[in-house]
Formats: structure tokens, C-alpha cells, sequence
């Protein structure tokens, strides 16, 4: 029986014992899956509203969250002011005597910096994911007049370096379908998951938020709706007949089983979990024997961006279909397009 993860939804009986119609796993095939304060030393940022006022980290973040959350920030949003805020109290704490409530300085920052660099070696795209998230704080703290200024003026992201991303080959997508078992519920829904990710490319957290609702059997598309979007713009996306299939498969059940609207649920028919449901699909990249990949829901975004890039060579539509805002993220995947820049180089010298 497969496991499920802590906090996934509330207890009751397994509902895995609901027959799929004889005819519709008939259709399923293996094939199918092939295709201001002071601290210790420590001067913090003065705050305005003149003497006698102090202003605490968690002052500023409580109003931040709070004017985020009433602009309409998205759920995951939400959660990564609260995980990034987390580690920089924890710095702070580590490092300034257990104090890690004081509005902190530019050394503060600085060194908080060398420290994700020199002690945690994160990689600097992952530094700068957590910078920007506190930077915006301070910065909105300052725009607001909570702050004189913000402990990140003259402070800049580091430099990425563009590395390629980690896709997977057909023949890695085929050996991770190919450990799903079609004879179970579990193993259909641990398939269609996999490749309603490698068909509509979207990120997990928006395809665990999708509802049966929002599918279209029969035009094979989804609608990504606002309130679930990264970017809260509501977006069409699509899949192919291999998703199909599996879905129609999938769906018998779910209608019998399901307690919540959620498209993708546990075997309680409660909706899966963003953790569990990235730990099963690298459980599942682990079974396959899939090595120098990490399988991940992100690989698998990244897996369908590259294909189509290479398929269409349109990256406006490809911009839509991820829902980017802008276009930076998506040149990235064009710039990685080697094989096509090869061709045409090819081309071009036969007009000499």
C-alpha cells in the first residue's frame, strides 16, 4: 500500500477498493504511457515616527504579511515570506546571542549573505530567491514610513550563472510511467499526475489546486483559475490523448471516492499535498532507476518547456502556457536551444 504522508488530510477508510469499469482499463494499455534597537553591538535601522518609538522585525513583517495577504498575494506567496522571514530570524538568532527580533542593519544582511554562501553554500539563485523576499519587506517598510531607510539599499543580488536545466529524455519519461501500475488506482493516479505535468507544464502547487471542474475532456484542456495562478492571471493550458486517457480511467473513481473538488487526491479522497505529492515523484524517478536527473515536479515543468521550445520555436505562447509575466525566464529556454542554432548555422552555410 503506498504511503502516505503526515498531514495529508484527515483519516477514514481507503477507498482504493472502488472498481474502475472493466471497459475503460480495457482502453489503458502500457502503451499508452509510452507515447531601532541595539543588540550586543548590533545598531538597527533607526524607525520613523520620531523617539521613544521601536519598531520590531516581527512589527514590520506582521504588517507586510497582513497588506500582502489584503492585495491578494497567493497562498504559496504567503508561505515563502513566512519560510524565507524564518531563516533570517534564525541567522540572527545563531549569530547575535538568541536576539533576532531587531530591525537589522546593512552588515546584518551582509552577512547573512556570506553565511548562505560560506556555511549553508546554497546556490546563488537560491540566496536570491530569499533575499528578494525580505528586500521587497524592508523596502515596502520604508515606501509605508515604518523605516528611514532599508537595510538593503546598496545591497545587490548575486550574479547566476545560467546553467542548463535537468530535463528528462523519452526514454526517462517512458521508465518513470512504466513503474506506475495501471491495475491500481494509486498507480493510474501516480501516472496521471506524472503526465498531466509533462503535458500542460504547470507548476505543482497550481496542479494540485486544479478541480474536476476545470477540466475539458473533450478540448483536453485545463483551466488554470486565478486564485490558484503564481502570477493570480487565469490561464488555459493543455494536454494530450496519453493524459486523456488516463484521466477518463482515473476520473470513474474519483467520482465515487472523492471528498473535495481537487482533481488530484489520496486514497481518502482528500486532495494530495504539495510535499508528499514531490516526494512521490521523486520516489517514484528513484524506481525507475532514473540517474543524473533529479526527478522532480520542476524537472518535469522544465522537461515540457524545453520540448515544446524545441517543437514550436514560439516562445510567447510558451510564455503563456507557464505563466510567466515576463519573457526573462523563458529566453532561458530558448538560449538552451543549441541543436536548432546548429541547424540553421548548417542552412546559412549552404547559401555561401
Amino acid at each position: 500500500m503506498t504511503k502516505t504522508a503526515k498531514g495529508q488530510g484527515k483519516r477514514g477508510h481507503r477507498k482504493t477498493n472502488i472498481a474502475v469499469p472493466q471497459m475503460v482499463l480495457d482502453r489503458l494499455t502500457t502503451d499508452d504511457l509510452n507515447l531601532t534597537l541595539k543588540t550586543d553591538g548590533v545598531d538597527g535601522f533607526k524607525t520613523a515616527g520620531g523617539k521613544g518609538k521601536t519598531l520590531t522585525l516581527d512589527d514590520i513583517f506582521n504588517r507586510y504579511y497582513t497588506a500582502r495577504k489584503a492585495a491578494g498575494a497567493a497562498n504559496r506567496t504567503l508561505e515563502d515570506y513566512v519560510k524565507h522571514m524564518r531563516w533570517l530570524r534564525l541567522f540572527m538568532a545563531l549569530n547575535y546571542n538568541g536576539l533576532d527580533n531587531f530591525v537589522p542593519n546593512r552588515k546584518v544582511i551582509r552577512d547573512w549573505i556570506s553565511h548562505m554562501m560560506t556555511v549553508q553554500k546554497l546556490k546563488p539563485s537560491t540566496i536570491n530567491i530569499r533575499l528578494r523576499t525580505v528586500k521587497a519587506m524592508f523596502n515596502w517598510a520604508k515606501a509605508e514610513g515604518l523605516l528611514e531607510e532599508s537595510p538593503f539599499e546598496n545591497i545587490e543580488l548575486l550574479k547566476v550563472p545560467e546553467e542548463e536545466f535537468n530535463v528528462l529524455s523519452k526514454q526517462q519519461e517512458r521508465r518513470l510511467l512504466g513503474v506506475c501500475d495501471l491495475n491500481t488506482i494509486i498507480g493510474i493516479r501516480d501516472a496521471l499526475l506524472i503526465s498531466f505535468l509533462l503535458d500542460t507544464g504547470v507548476r505543482i502547487g497550481e496542479c494540485l489546486n486544479i478541480h474536476v471542474s476545470d477540466v475539458n475532456l473533450t478540448n483536453r484542456s485545463v483551466l488554470v483559475r486565478g486564485e490558484s495562478a503564481k502570477t493570480r492571471k487565469a490561464r488555459t493550458v493543455y494536454f494530450g490523448n496519453r493524459t486523456q486517457k488516463l484521466l477518463m480511467a482515473y476520473l470513474q473513481w474519483h467520482e465515487q471516492a472523492a471528498e473535495a473538488p481537487n482533481l488530484f487526491v489520496n486514497e481518502y479522497g482528500t486532495p494530495l499535498i504539495k510535499d508528499w505529492a514531490s516526494k512521490r515523484i521523486h520516489y517514484l524517478g528513484d524506481k525507475a532507476g532514473i540517474k543524473g536527473v533529479r526527478v522532480s515536479p520542476h524537472t518535469l515543468r522544465h522537461t515540457f518547456a524545453t520540448c515544446y521550445i524545441k517543437a514550436t520555436g514560439d516562445p510567447f505562447s510558451l510564455r503563456r502556457l507557464l505563466g510567466h509575466s515576463t519573457m526573462e525566464m523563458v529566453n532561458r529556454y530558448v538560449n538552451q536551444n543549441t541543436d536548432d542554432v546548429r541547424k540553421q548555422y548548417q542552412k546559412s552555410l549552404v547559401l555561401h
